[in-house]
């Protein structure tokens, strides 16, 4: 409104007789519109505490906290595929196929499981952790070659009852996890093949290797 006023009355209207206001206004307004233009534009694709409703009001509190669950008896190609994957309504039926009351939802929504699986339609669970399409992201490099555990991405899934984006999941949070963690060359075979680093860790030559000293910040990592 500002910027508008001060153009209008500079080159139009010309009432304002105090002309240096306008450049007081015009310089304040560009820099905050080119501030938070640029601020939102890098914010794209970022959803802090994002939490859609789900179809079913699945708890990870109730699995994966109170009864424990591994993450990947559902998540099961996490370890070995670039998709976590999506629970199907067979894996679920696991349990209830005999556990039919919830101890906080009662039979309600492990009904919608069941009668899903009984139509043979797939429970259409919506996707939380979303990347760009140019990303490309390895749940298989992370979780089974690094052995990562899932909520130091994710967060602590086993208290959530309703899981919510807890990462920006920005490059910038992904190449300052690069810059820091260490690899574990000294209990893990995937990374045997480089010999060098294994060598001079063996020697006392260096202390640790991090990822990025393997290529982990190299843009062809994840935008090939």
């Amino acid at each position: 409104v500002l910027l508008l006023f001060s153009l209008a009355d500079l080159l139009v209207v010309k009432k304002l007789k105090n002309i240096w206001i306008h450049f007081v206004i015009l310089p304040t307004t560009l820099i905050y519109i080119t501030y938070s233009l640029a601020v939102n534009a890098l914010a794209i694709g970022h959803s802090p505490d994002y939490a859609p409703d789900q179809p079913v009001k699945f708890s990870h509190a109730v699995h994966a906290g109170q009864n424990e669950t591994d993450c990947i008896y559902c998540h099961s190609y996490a370890h070995k595929s670039k998709s976590a994957g999506f629970p199907s309504a067979s894996v679920c039926m696991n349990c209830h196929l005999i556990v039919r009351n919830g101890t906080r939802s009662g039979t309600f929504e492990i009904a919608k499981v069941i009668n899903d699986f009984d139509n043979k339609k797939p429970i259409e669970w919506i996707k939380v952790h979303n990347l760009q399409d140019h990303v490309f992201f390895s749940h298989a490099q992370h979780v089974g070659a690094a052995g990562i555990s899932c909520q130091e991405c994710h967060g602590p899934v086993e208290k959530m009852d309703r899981i919510k984006l807890n990462s920006k999941i920005s490059m910038g949070w992904c190449i300052e996890c690069h810059r820091t963690k260490n690899v574990d060359f000294q209990n893990n075979k995937f990374y045997s093949e480089y010999e060098g680093f294994a060598e001079k860790m063996r020697n006392g030559g260096i202390k640790n290797v991090t990822v990025e000293s393997i290529g982990g910040t190299e843009c062809m990592k994840c935008h090939y």
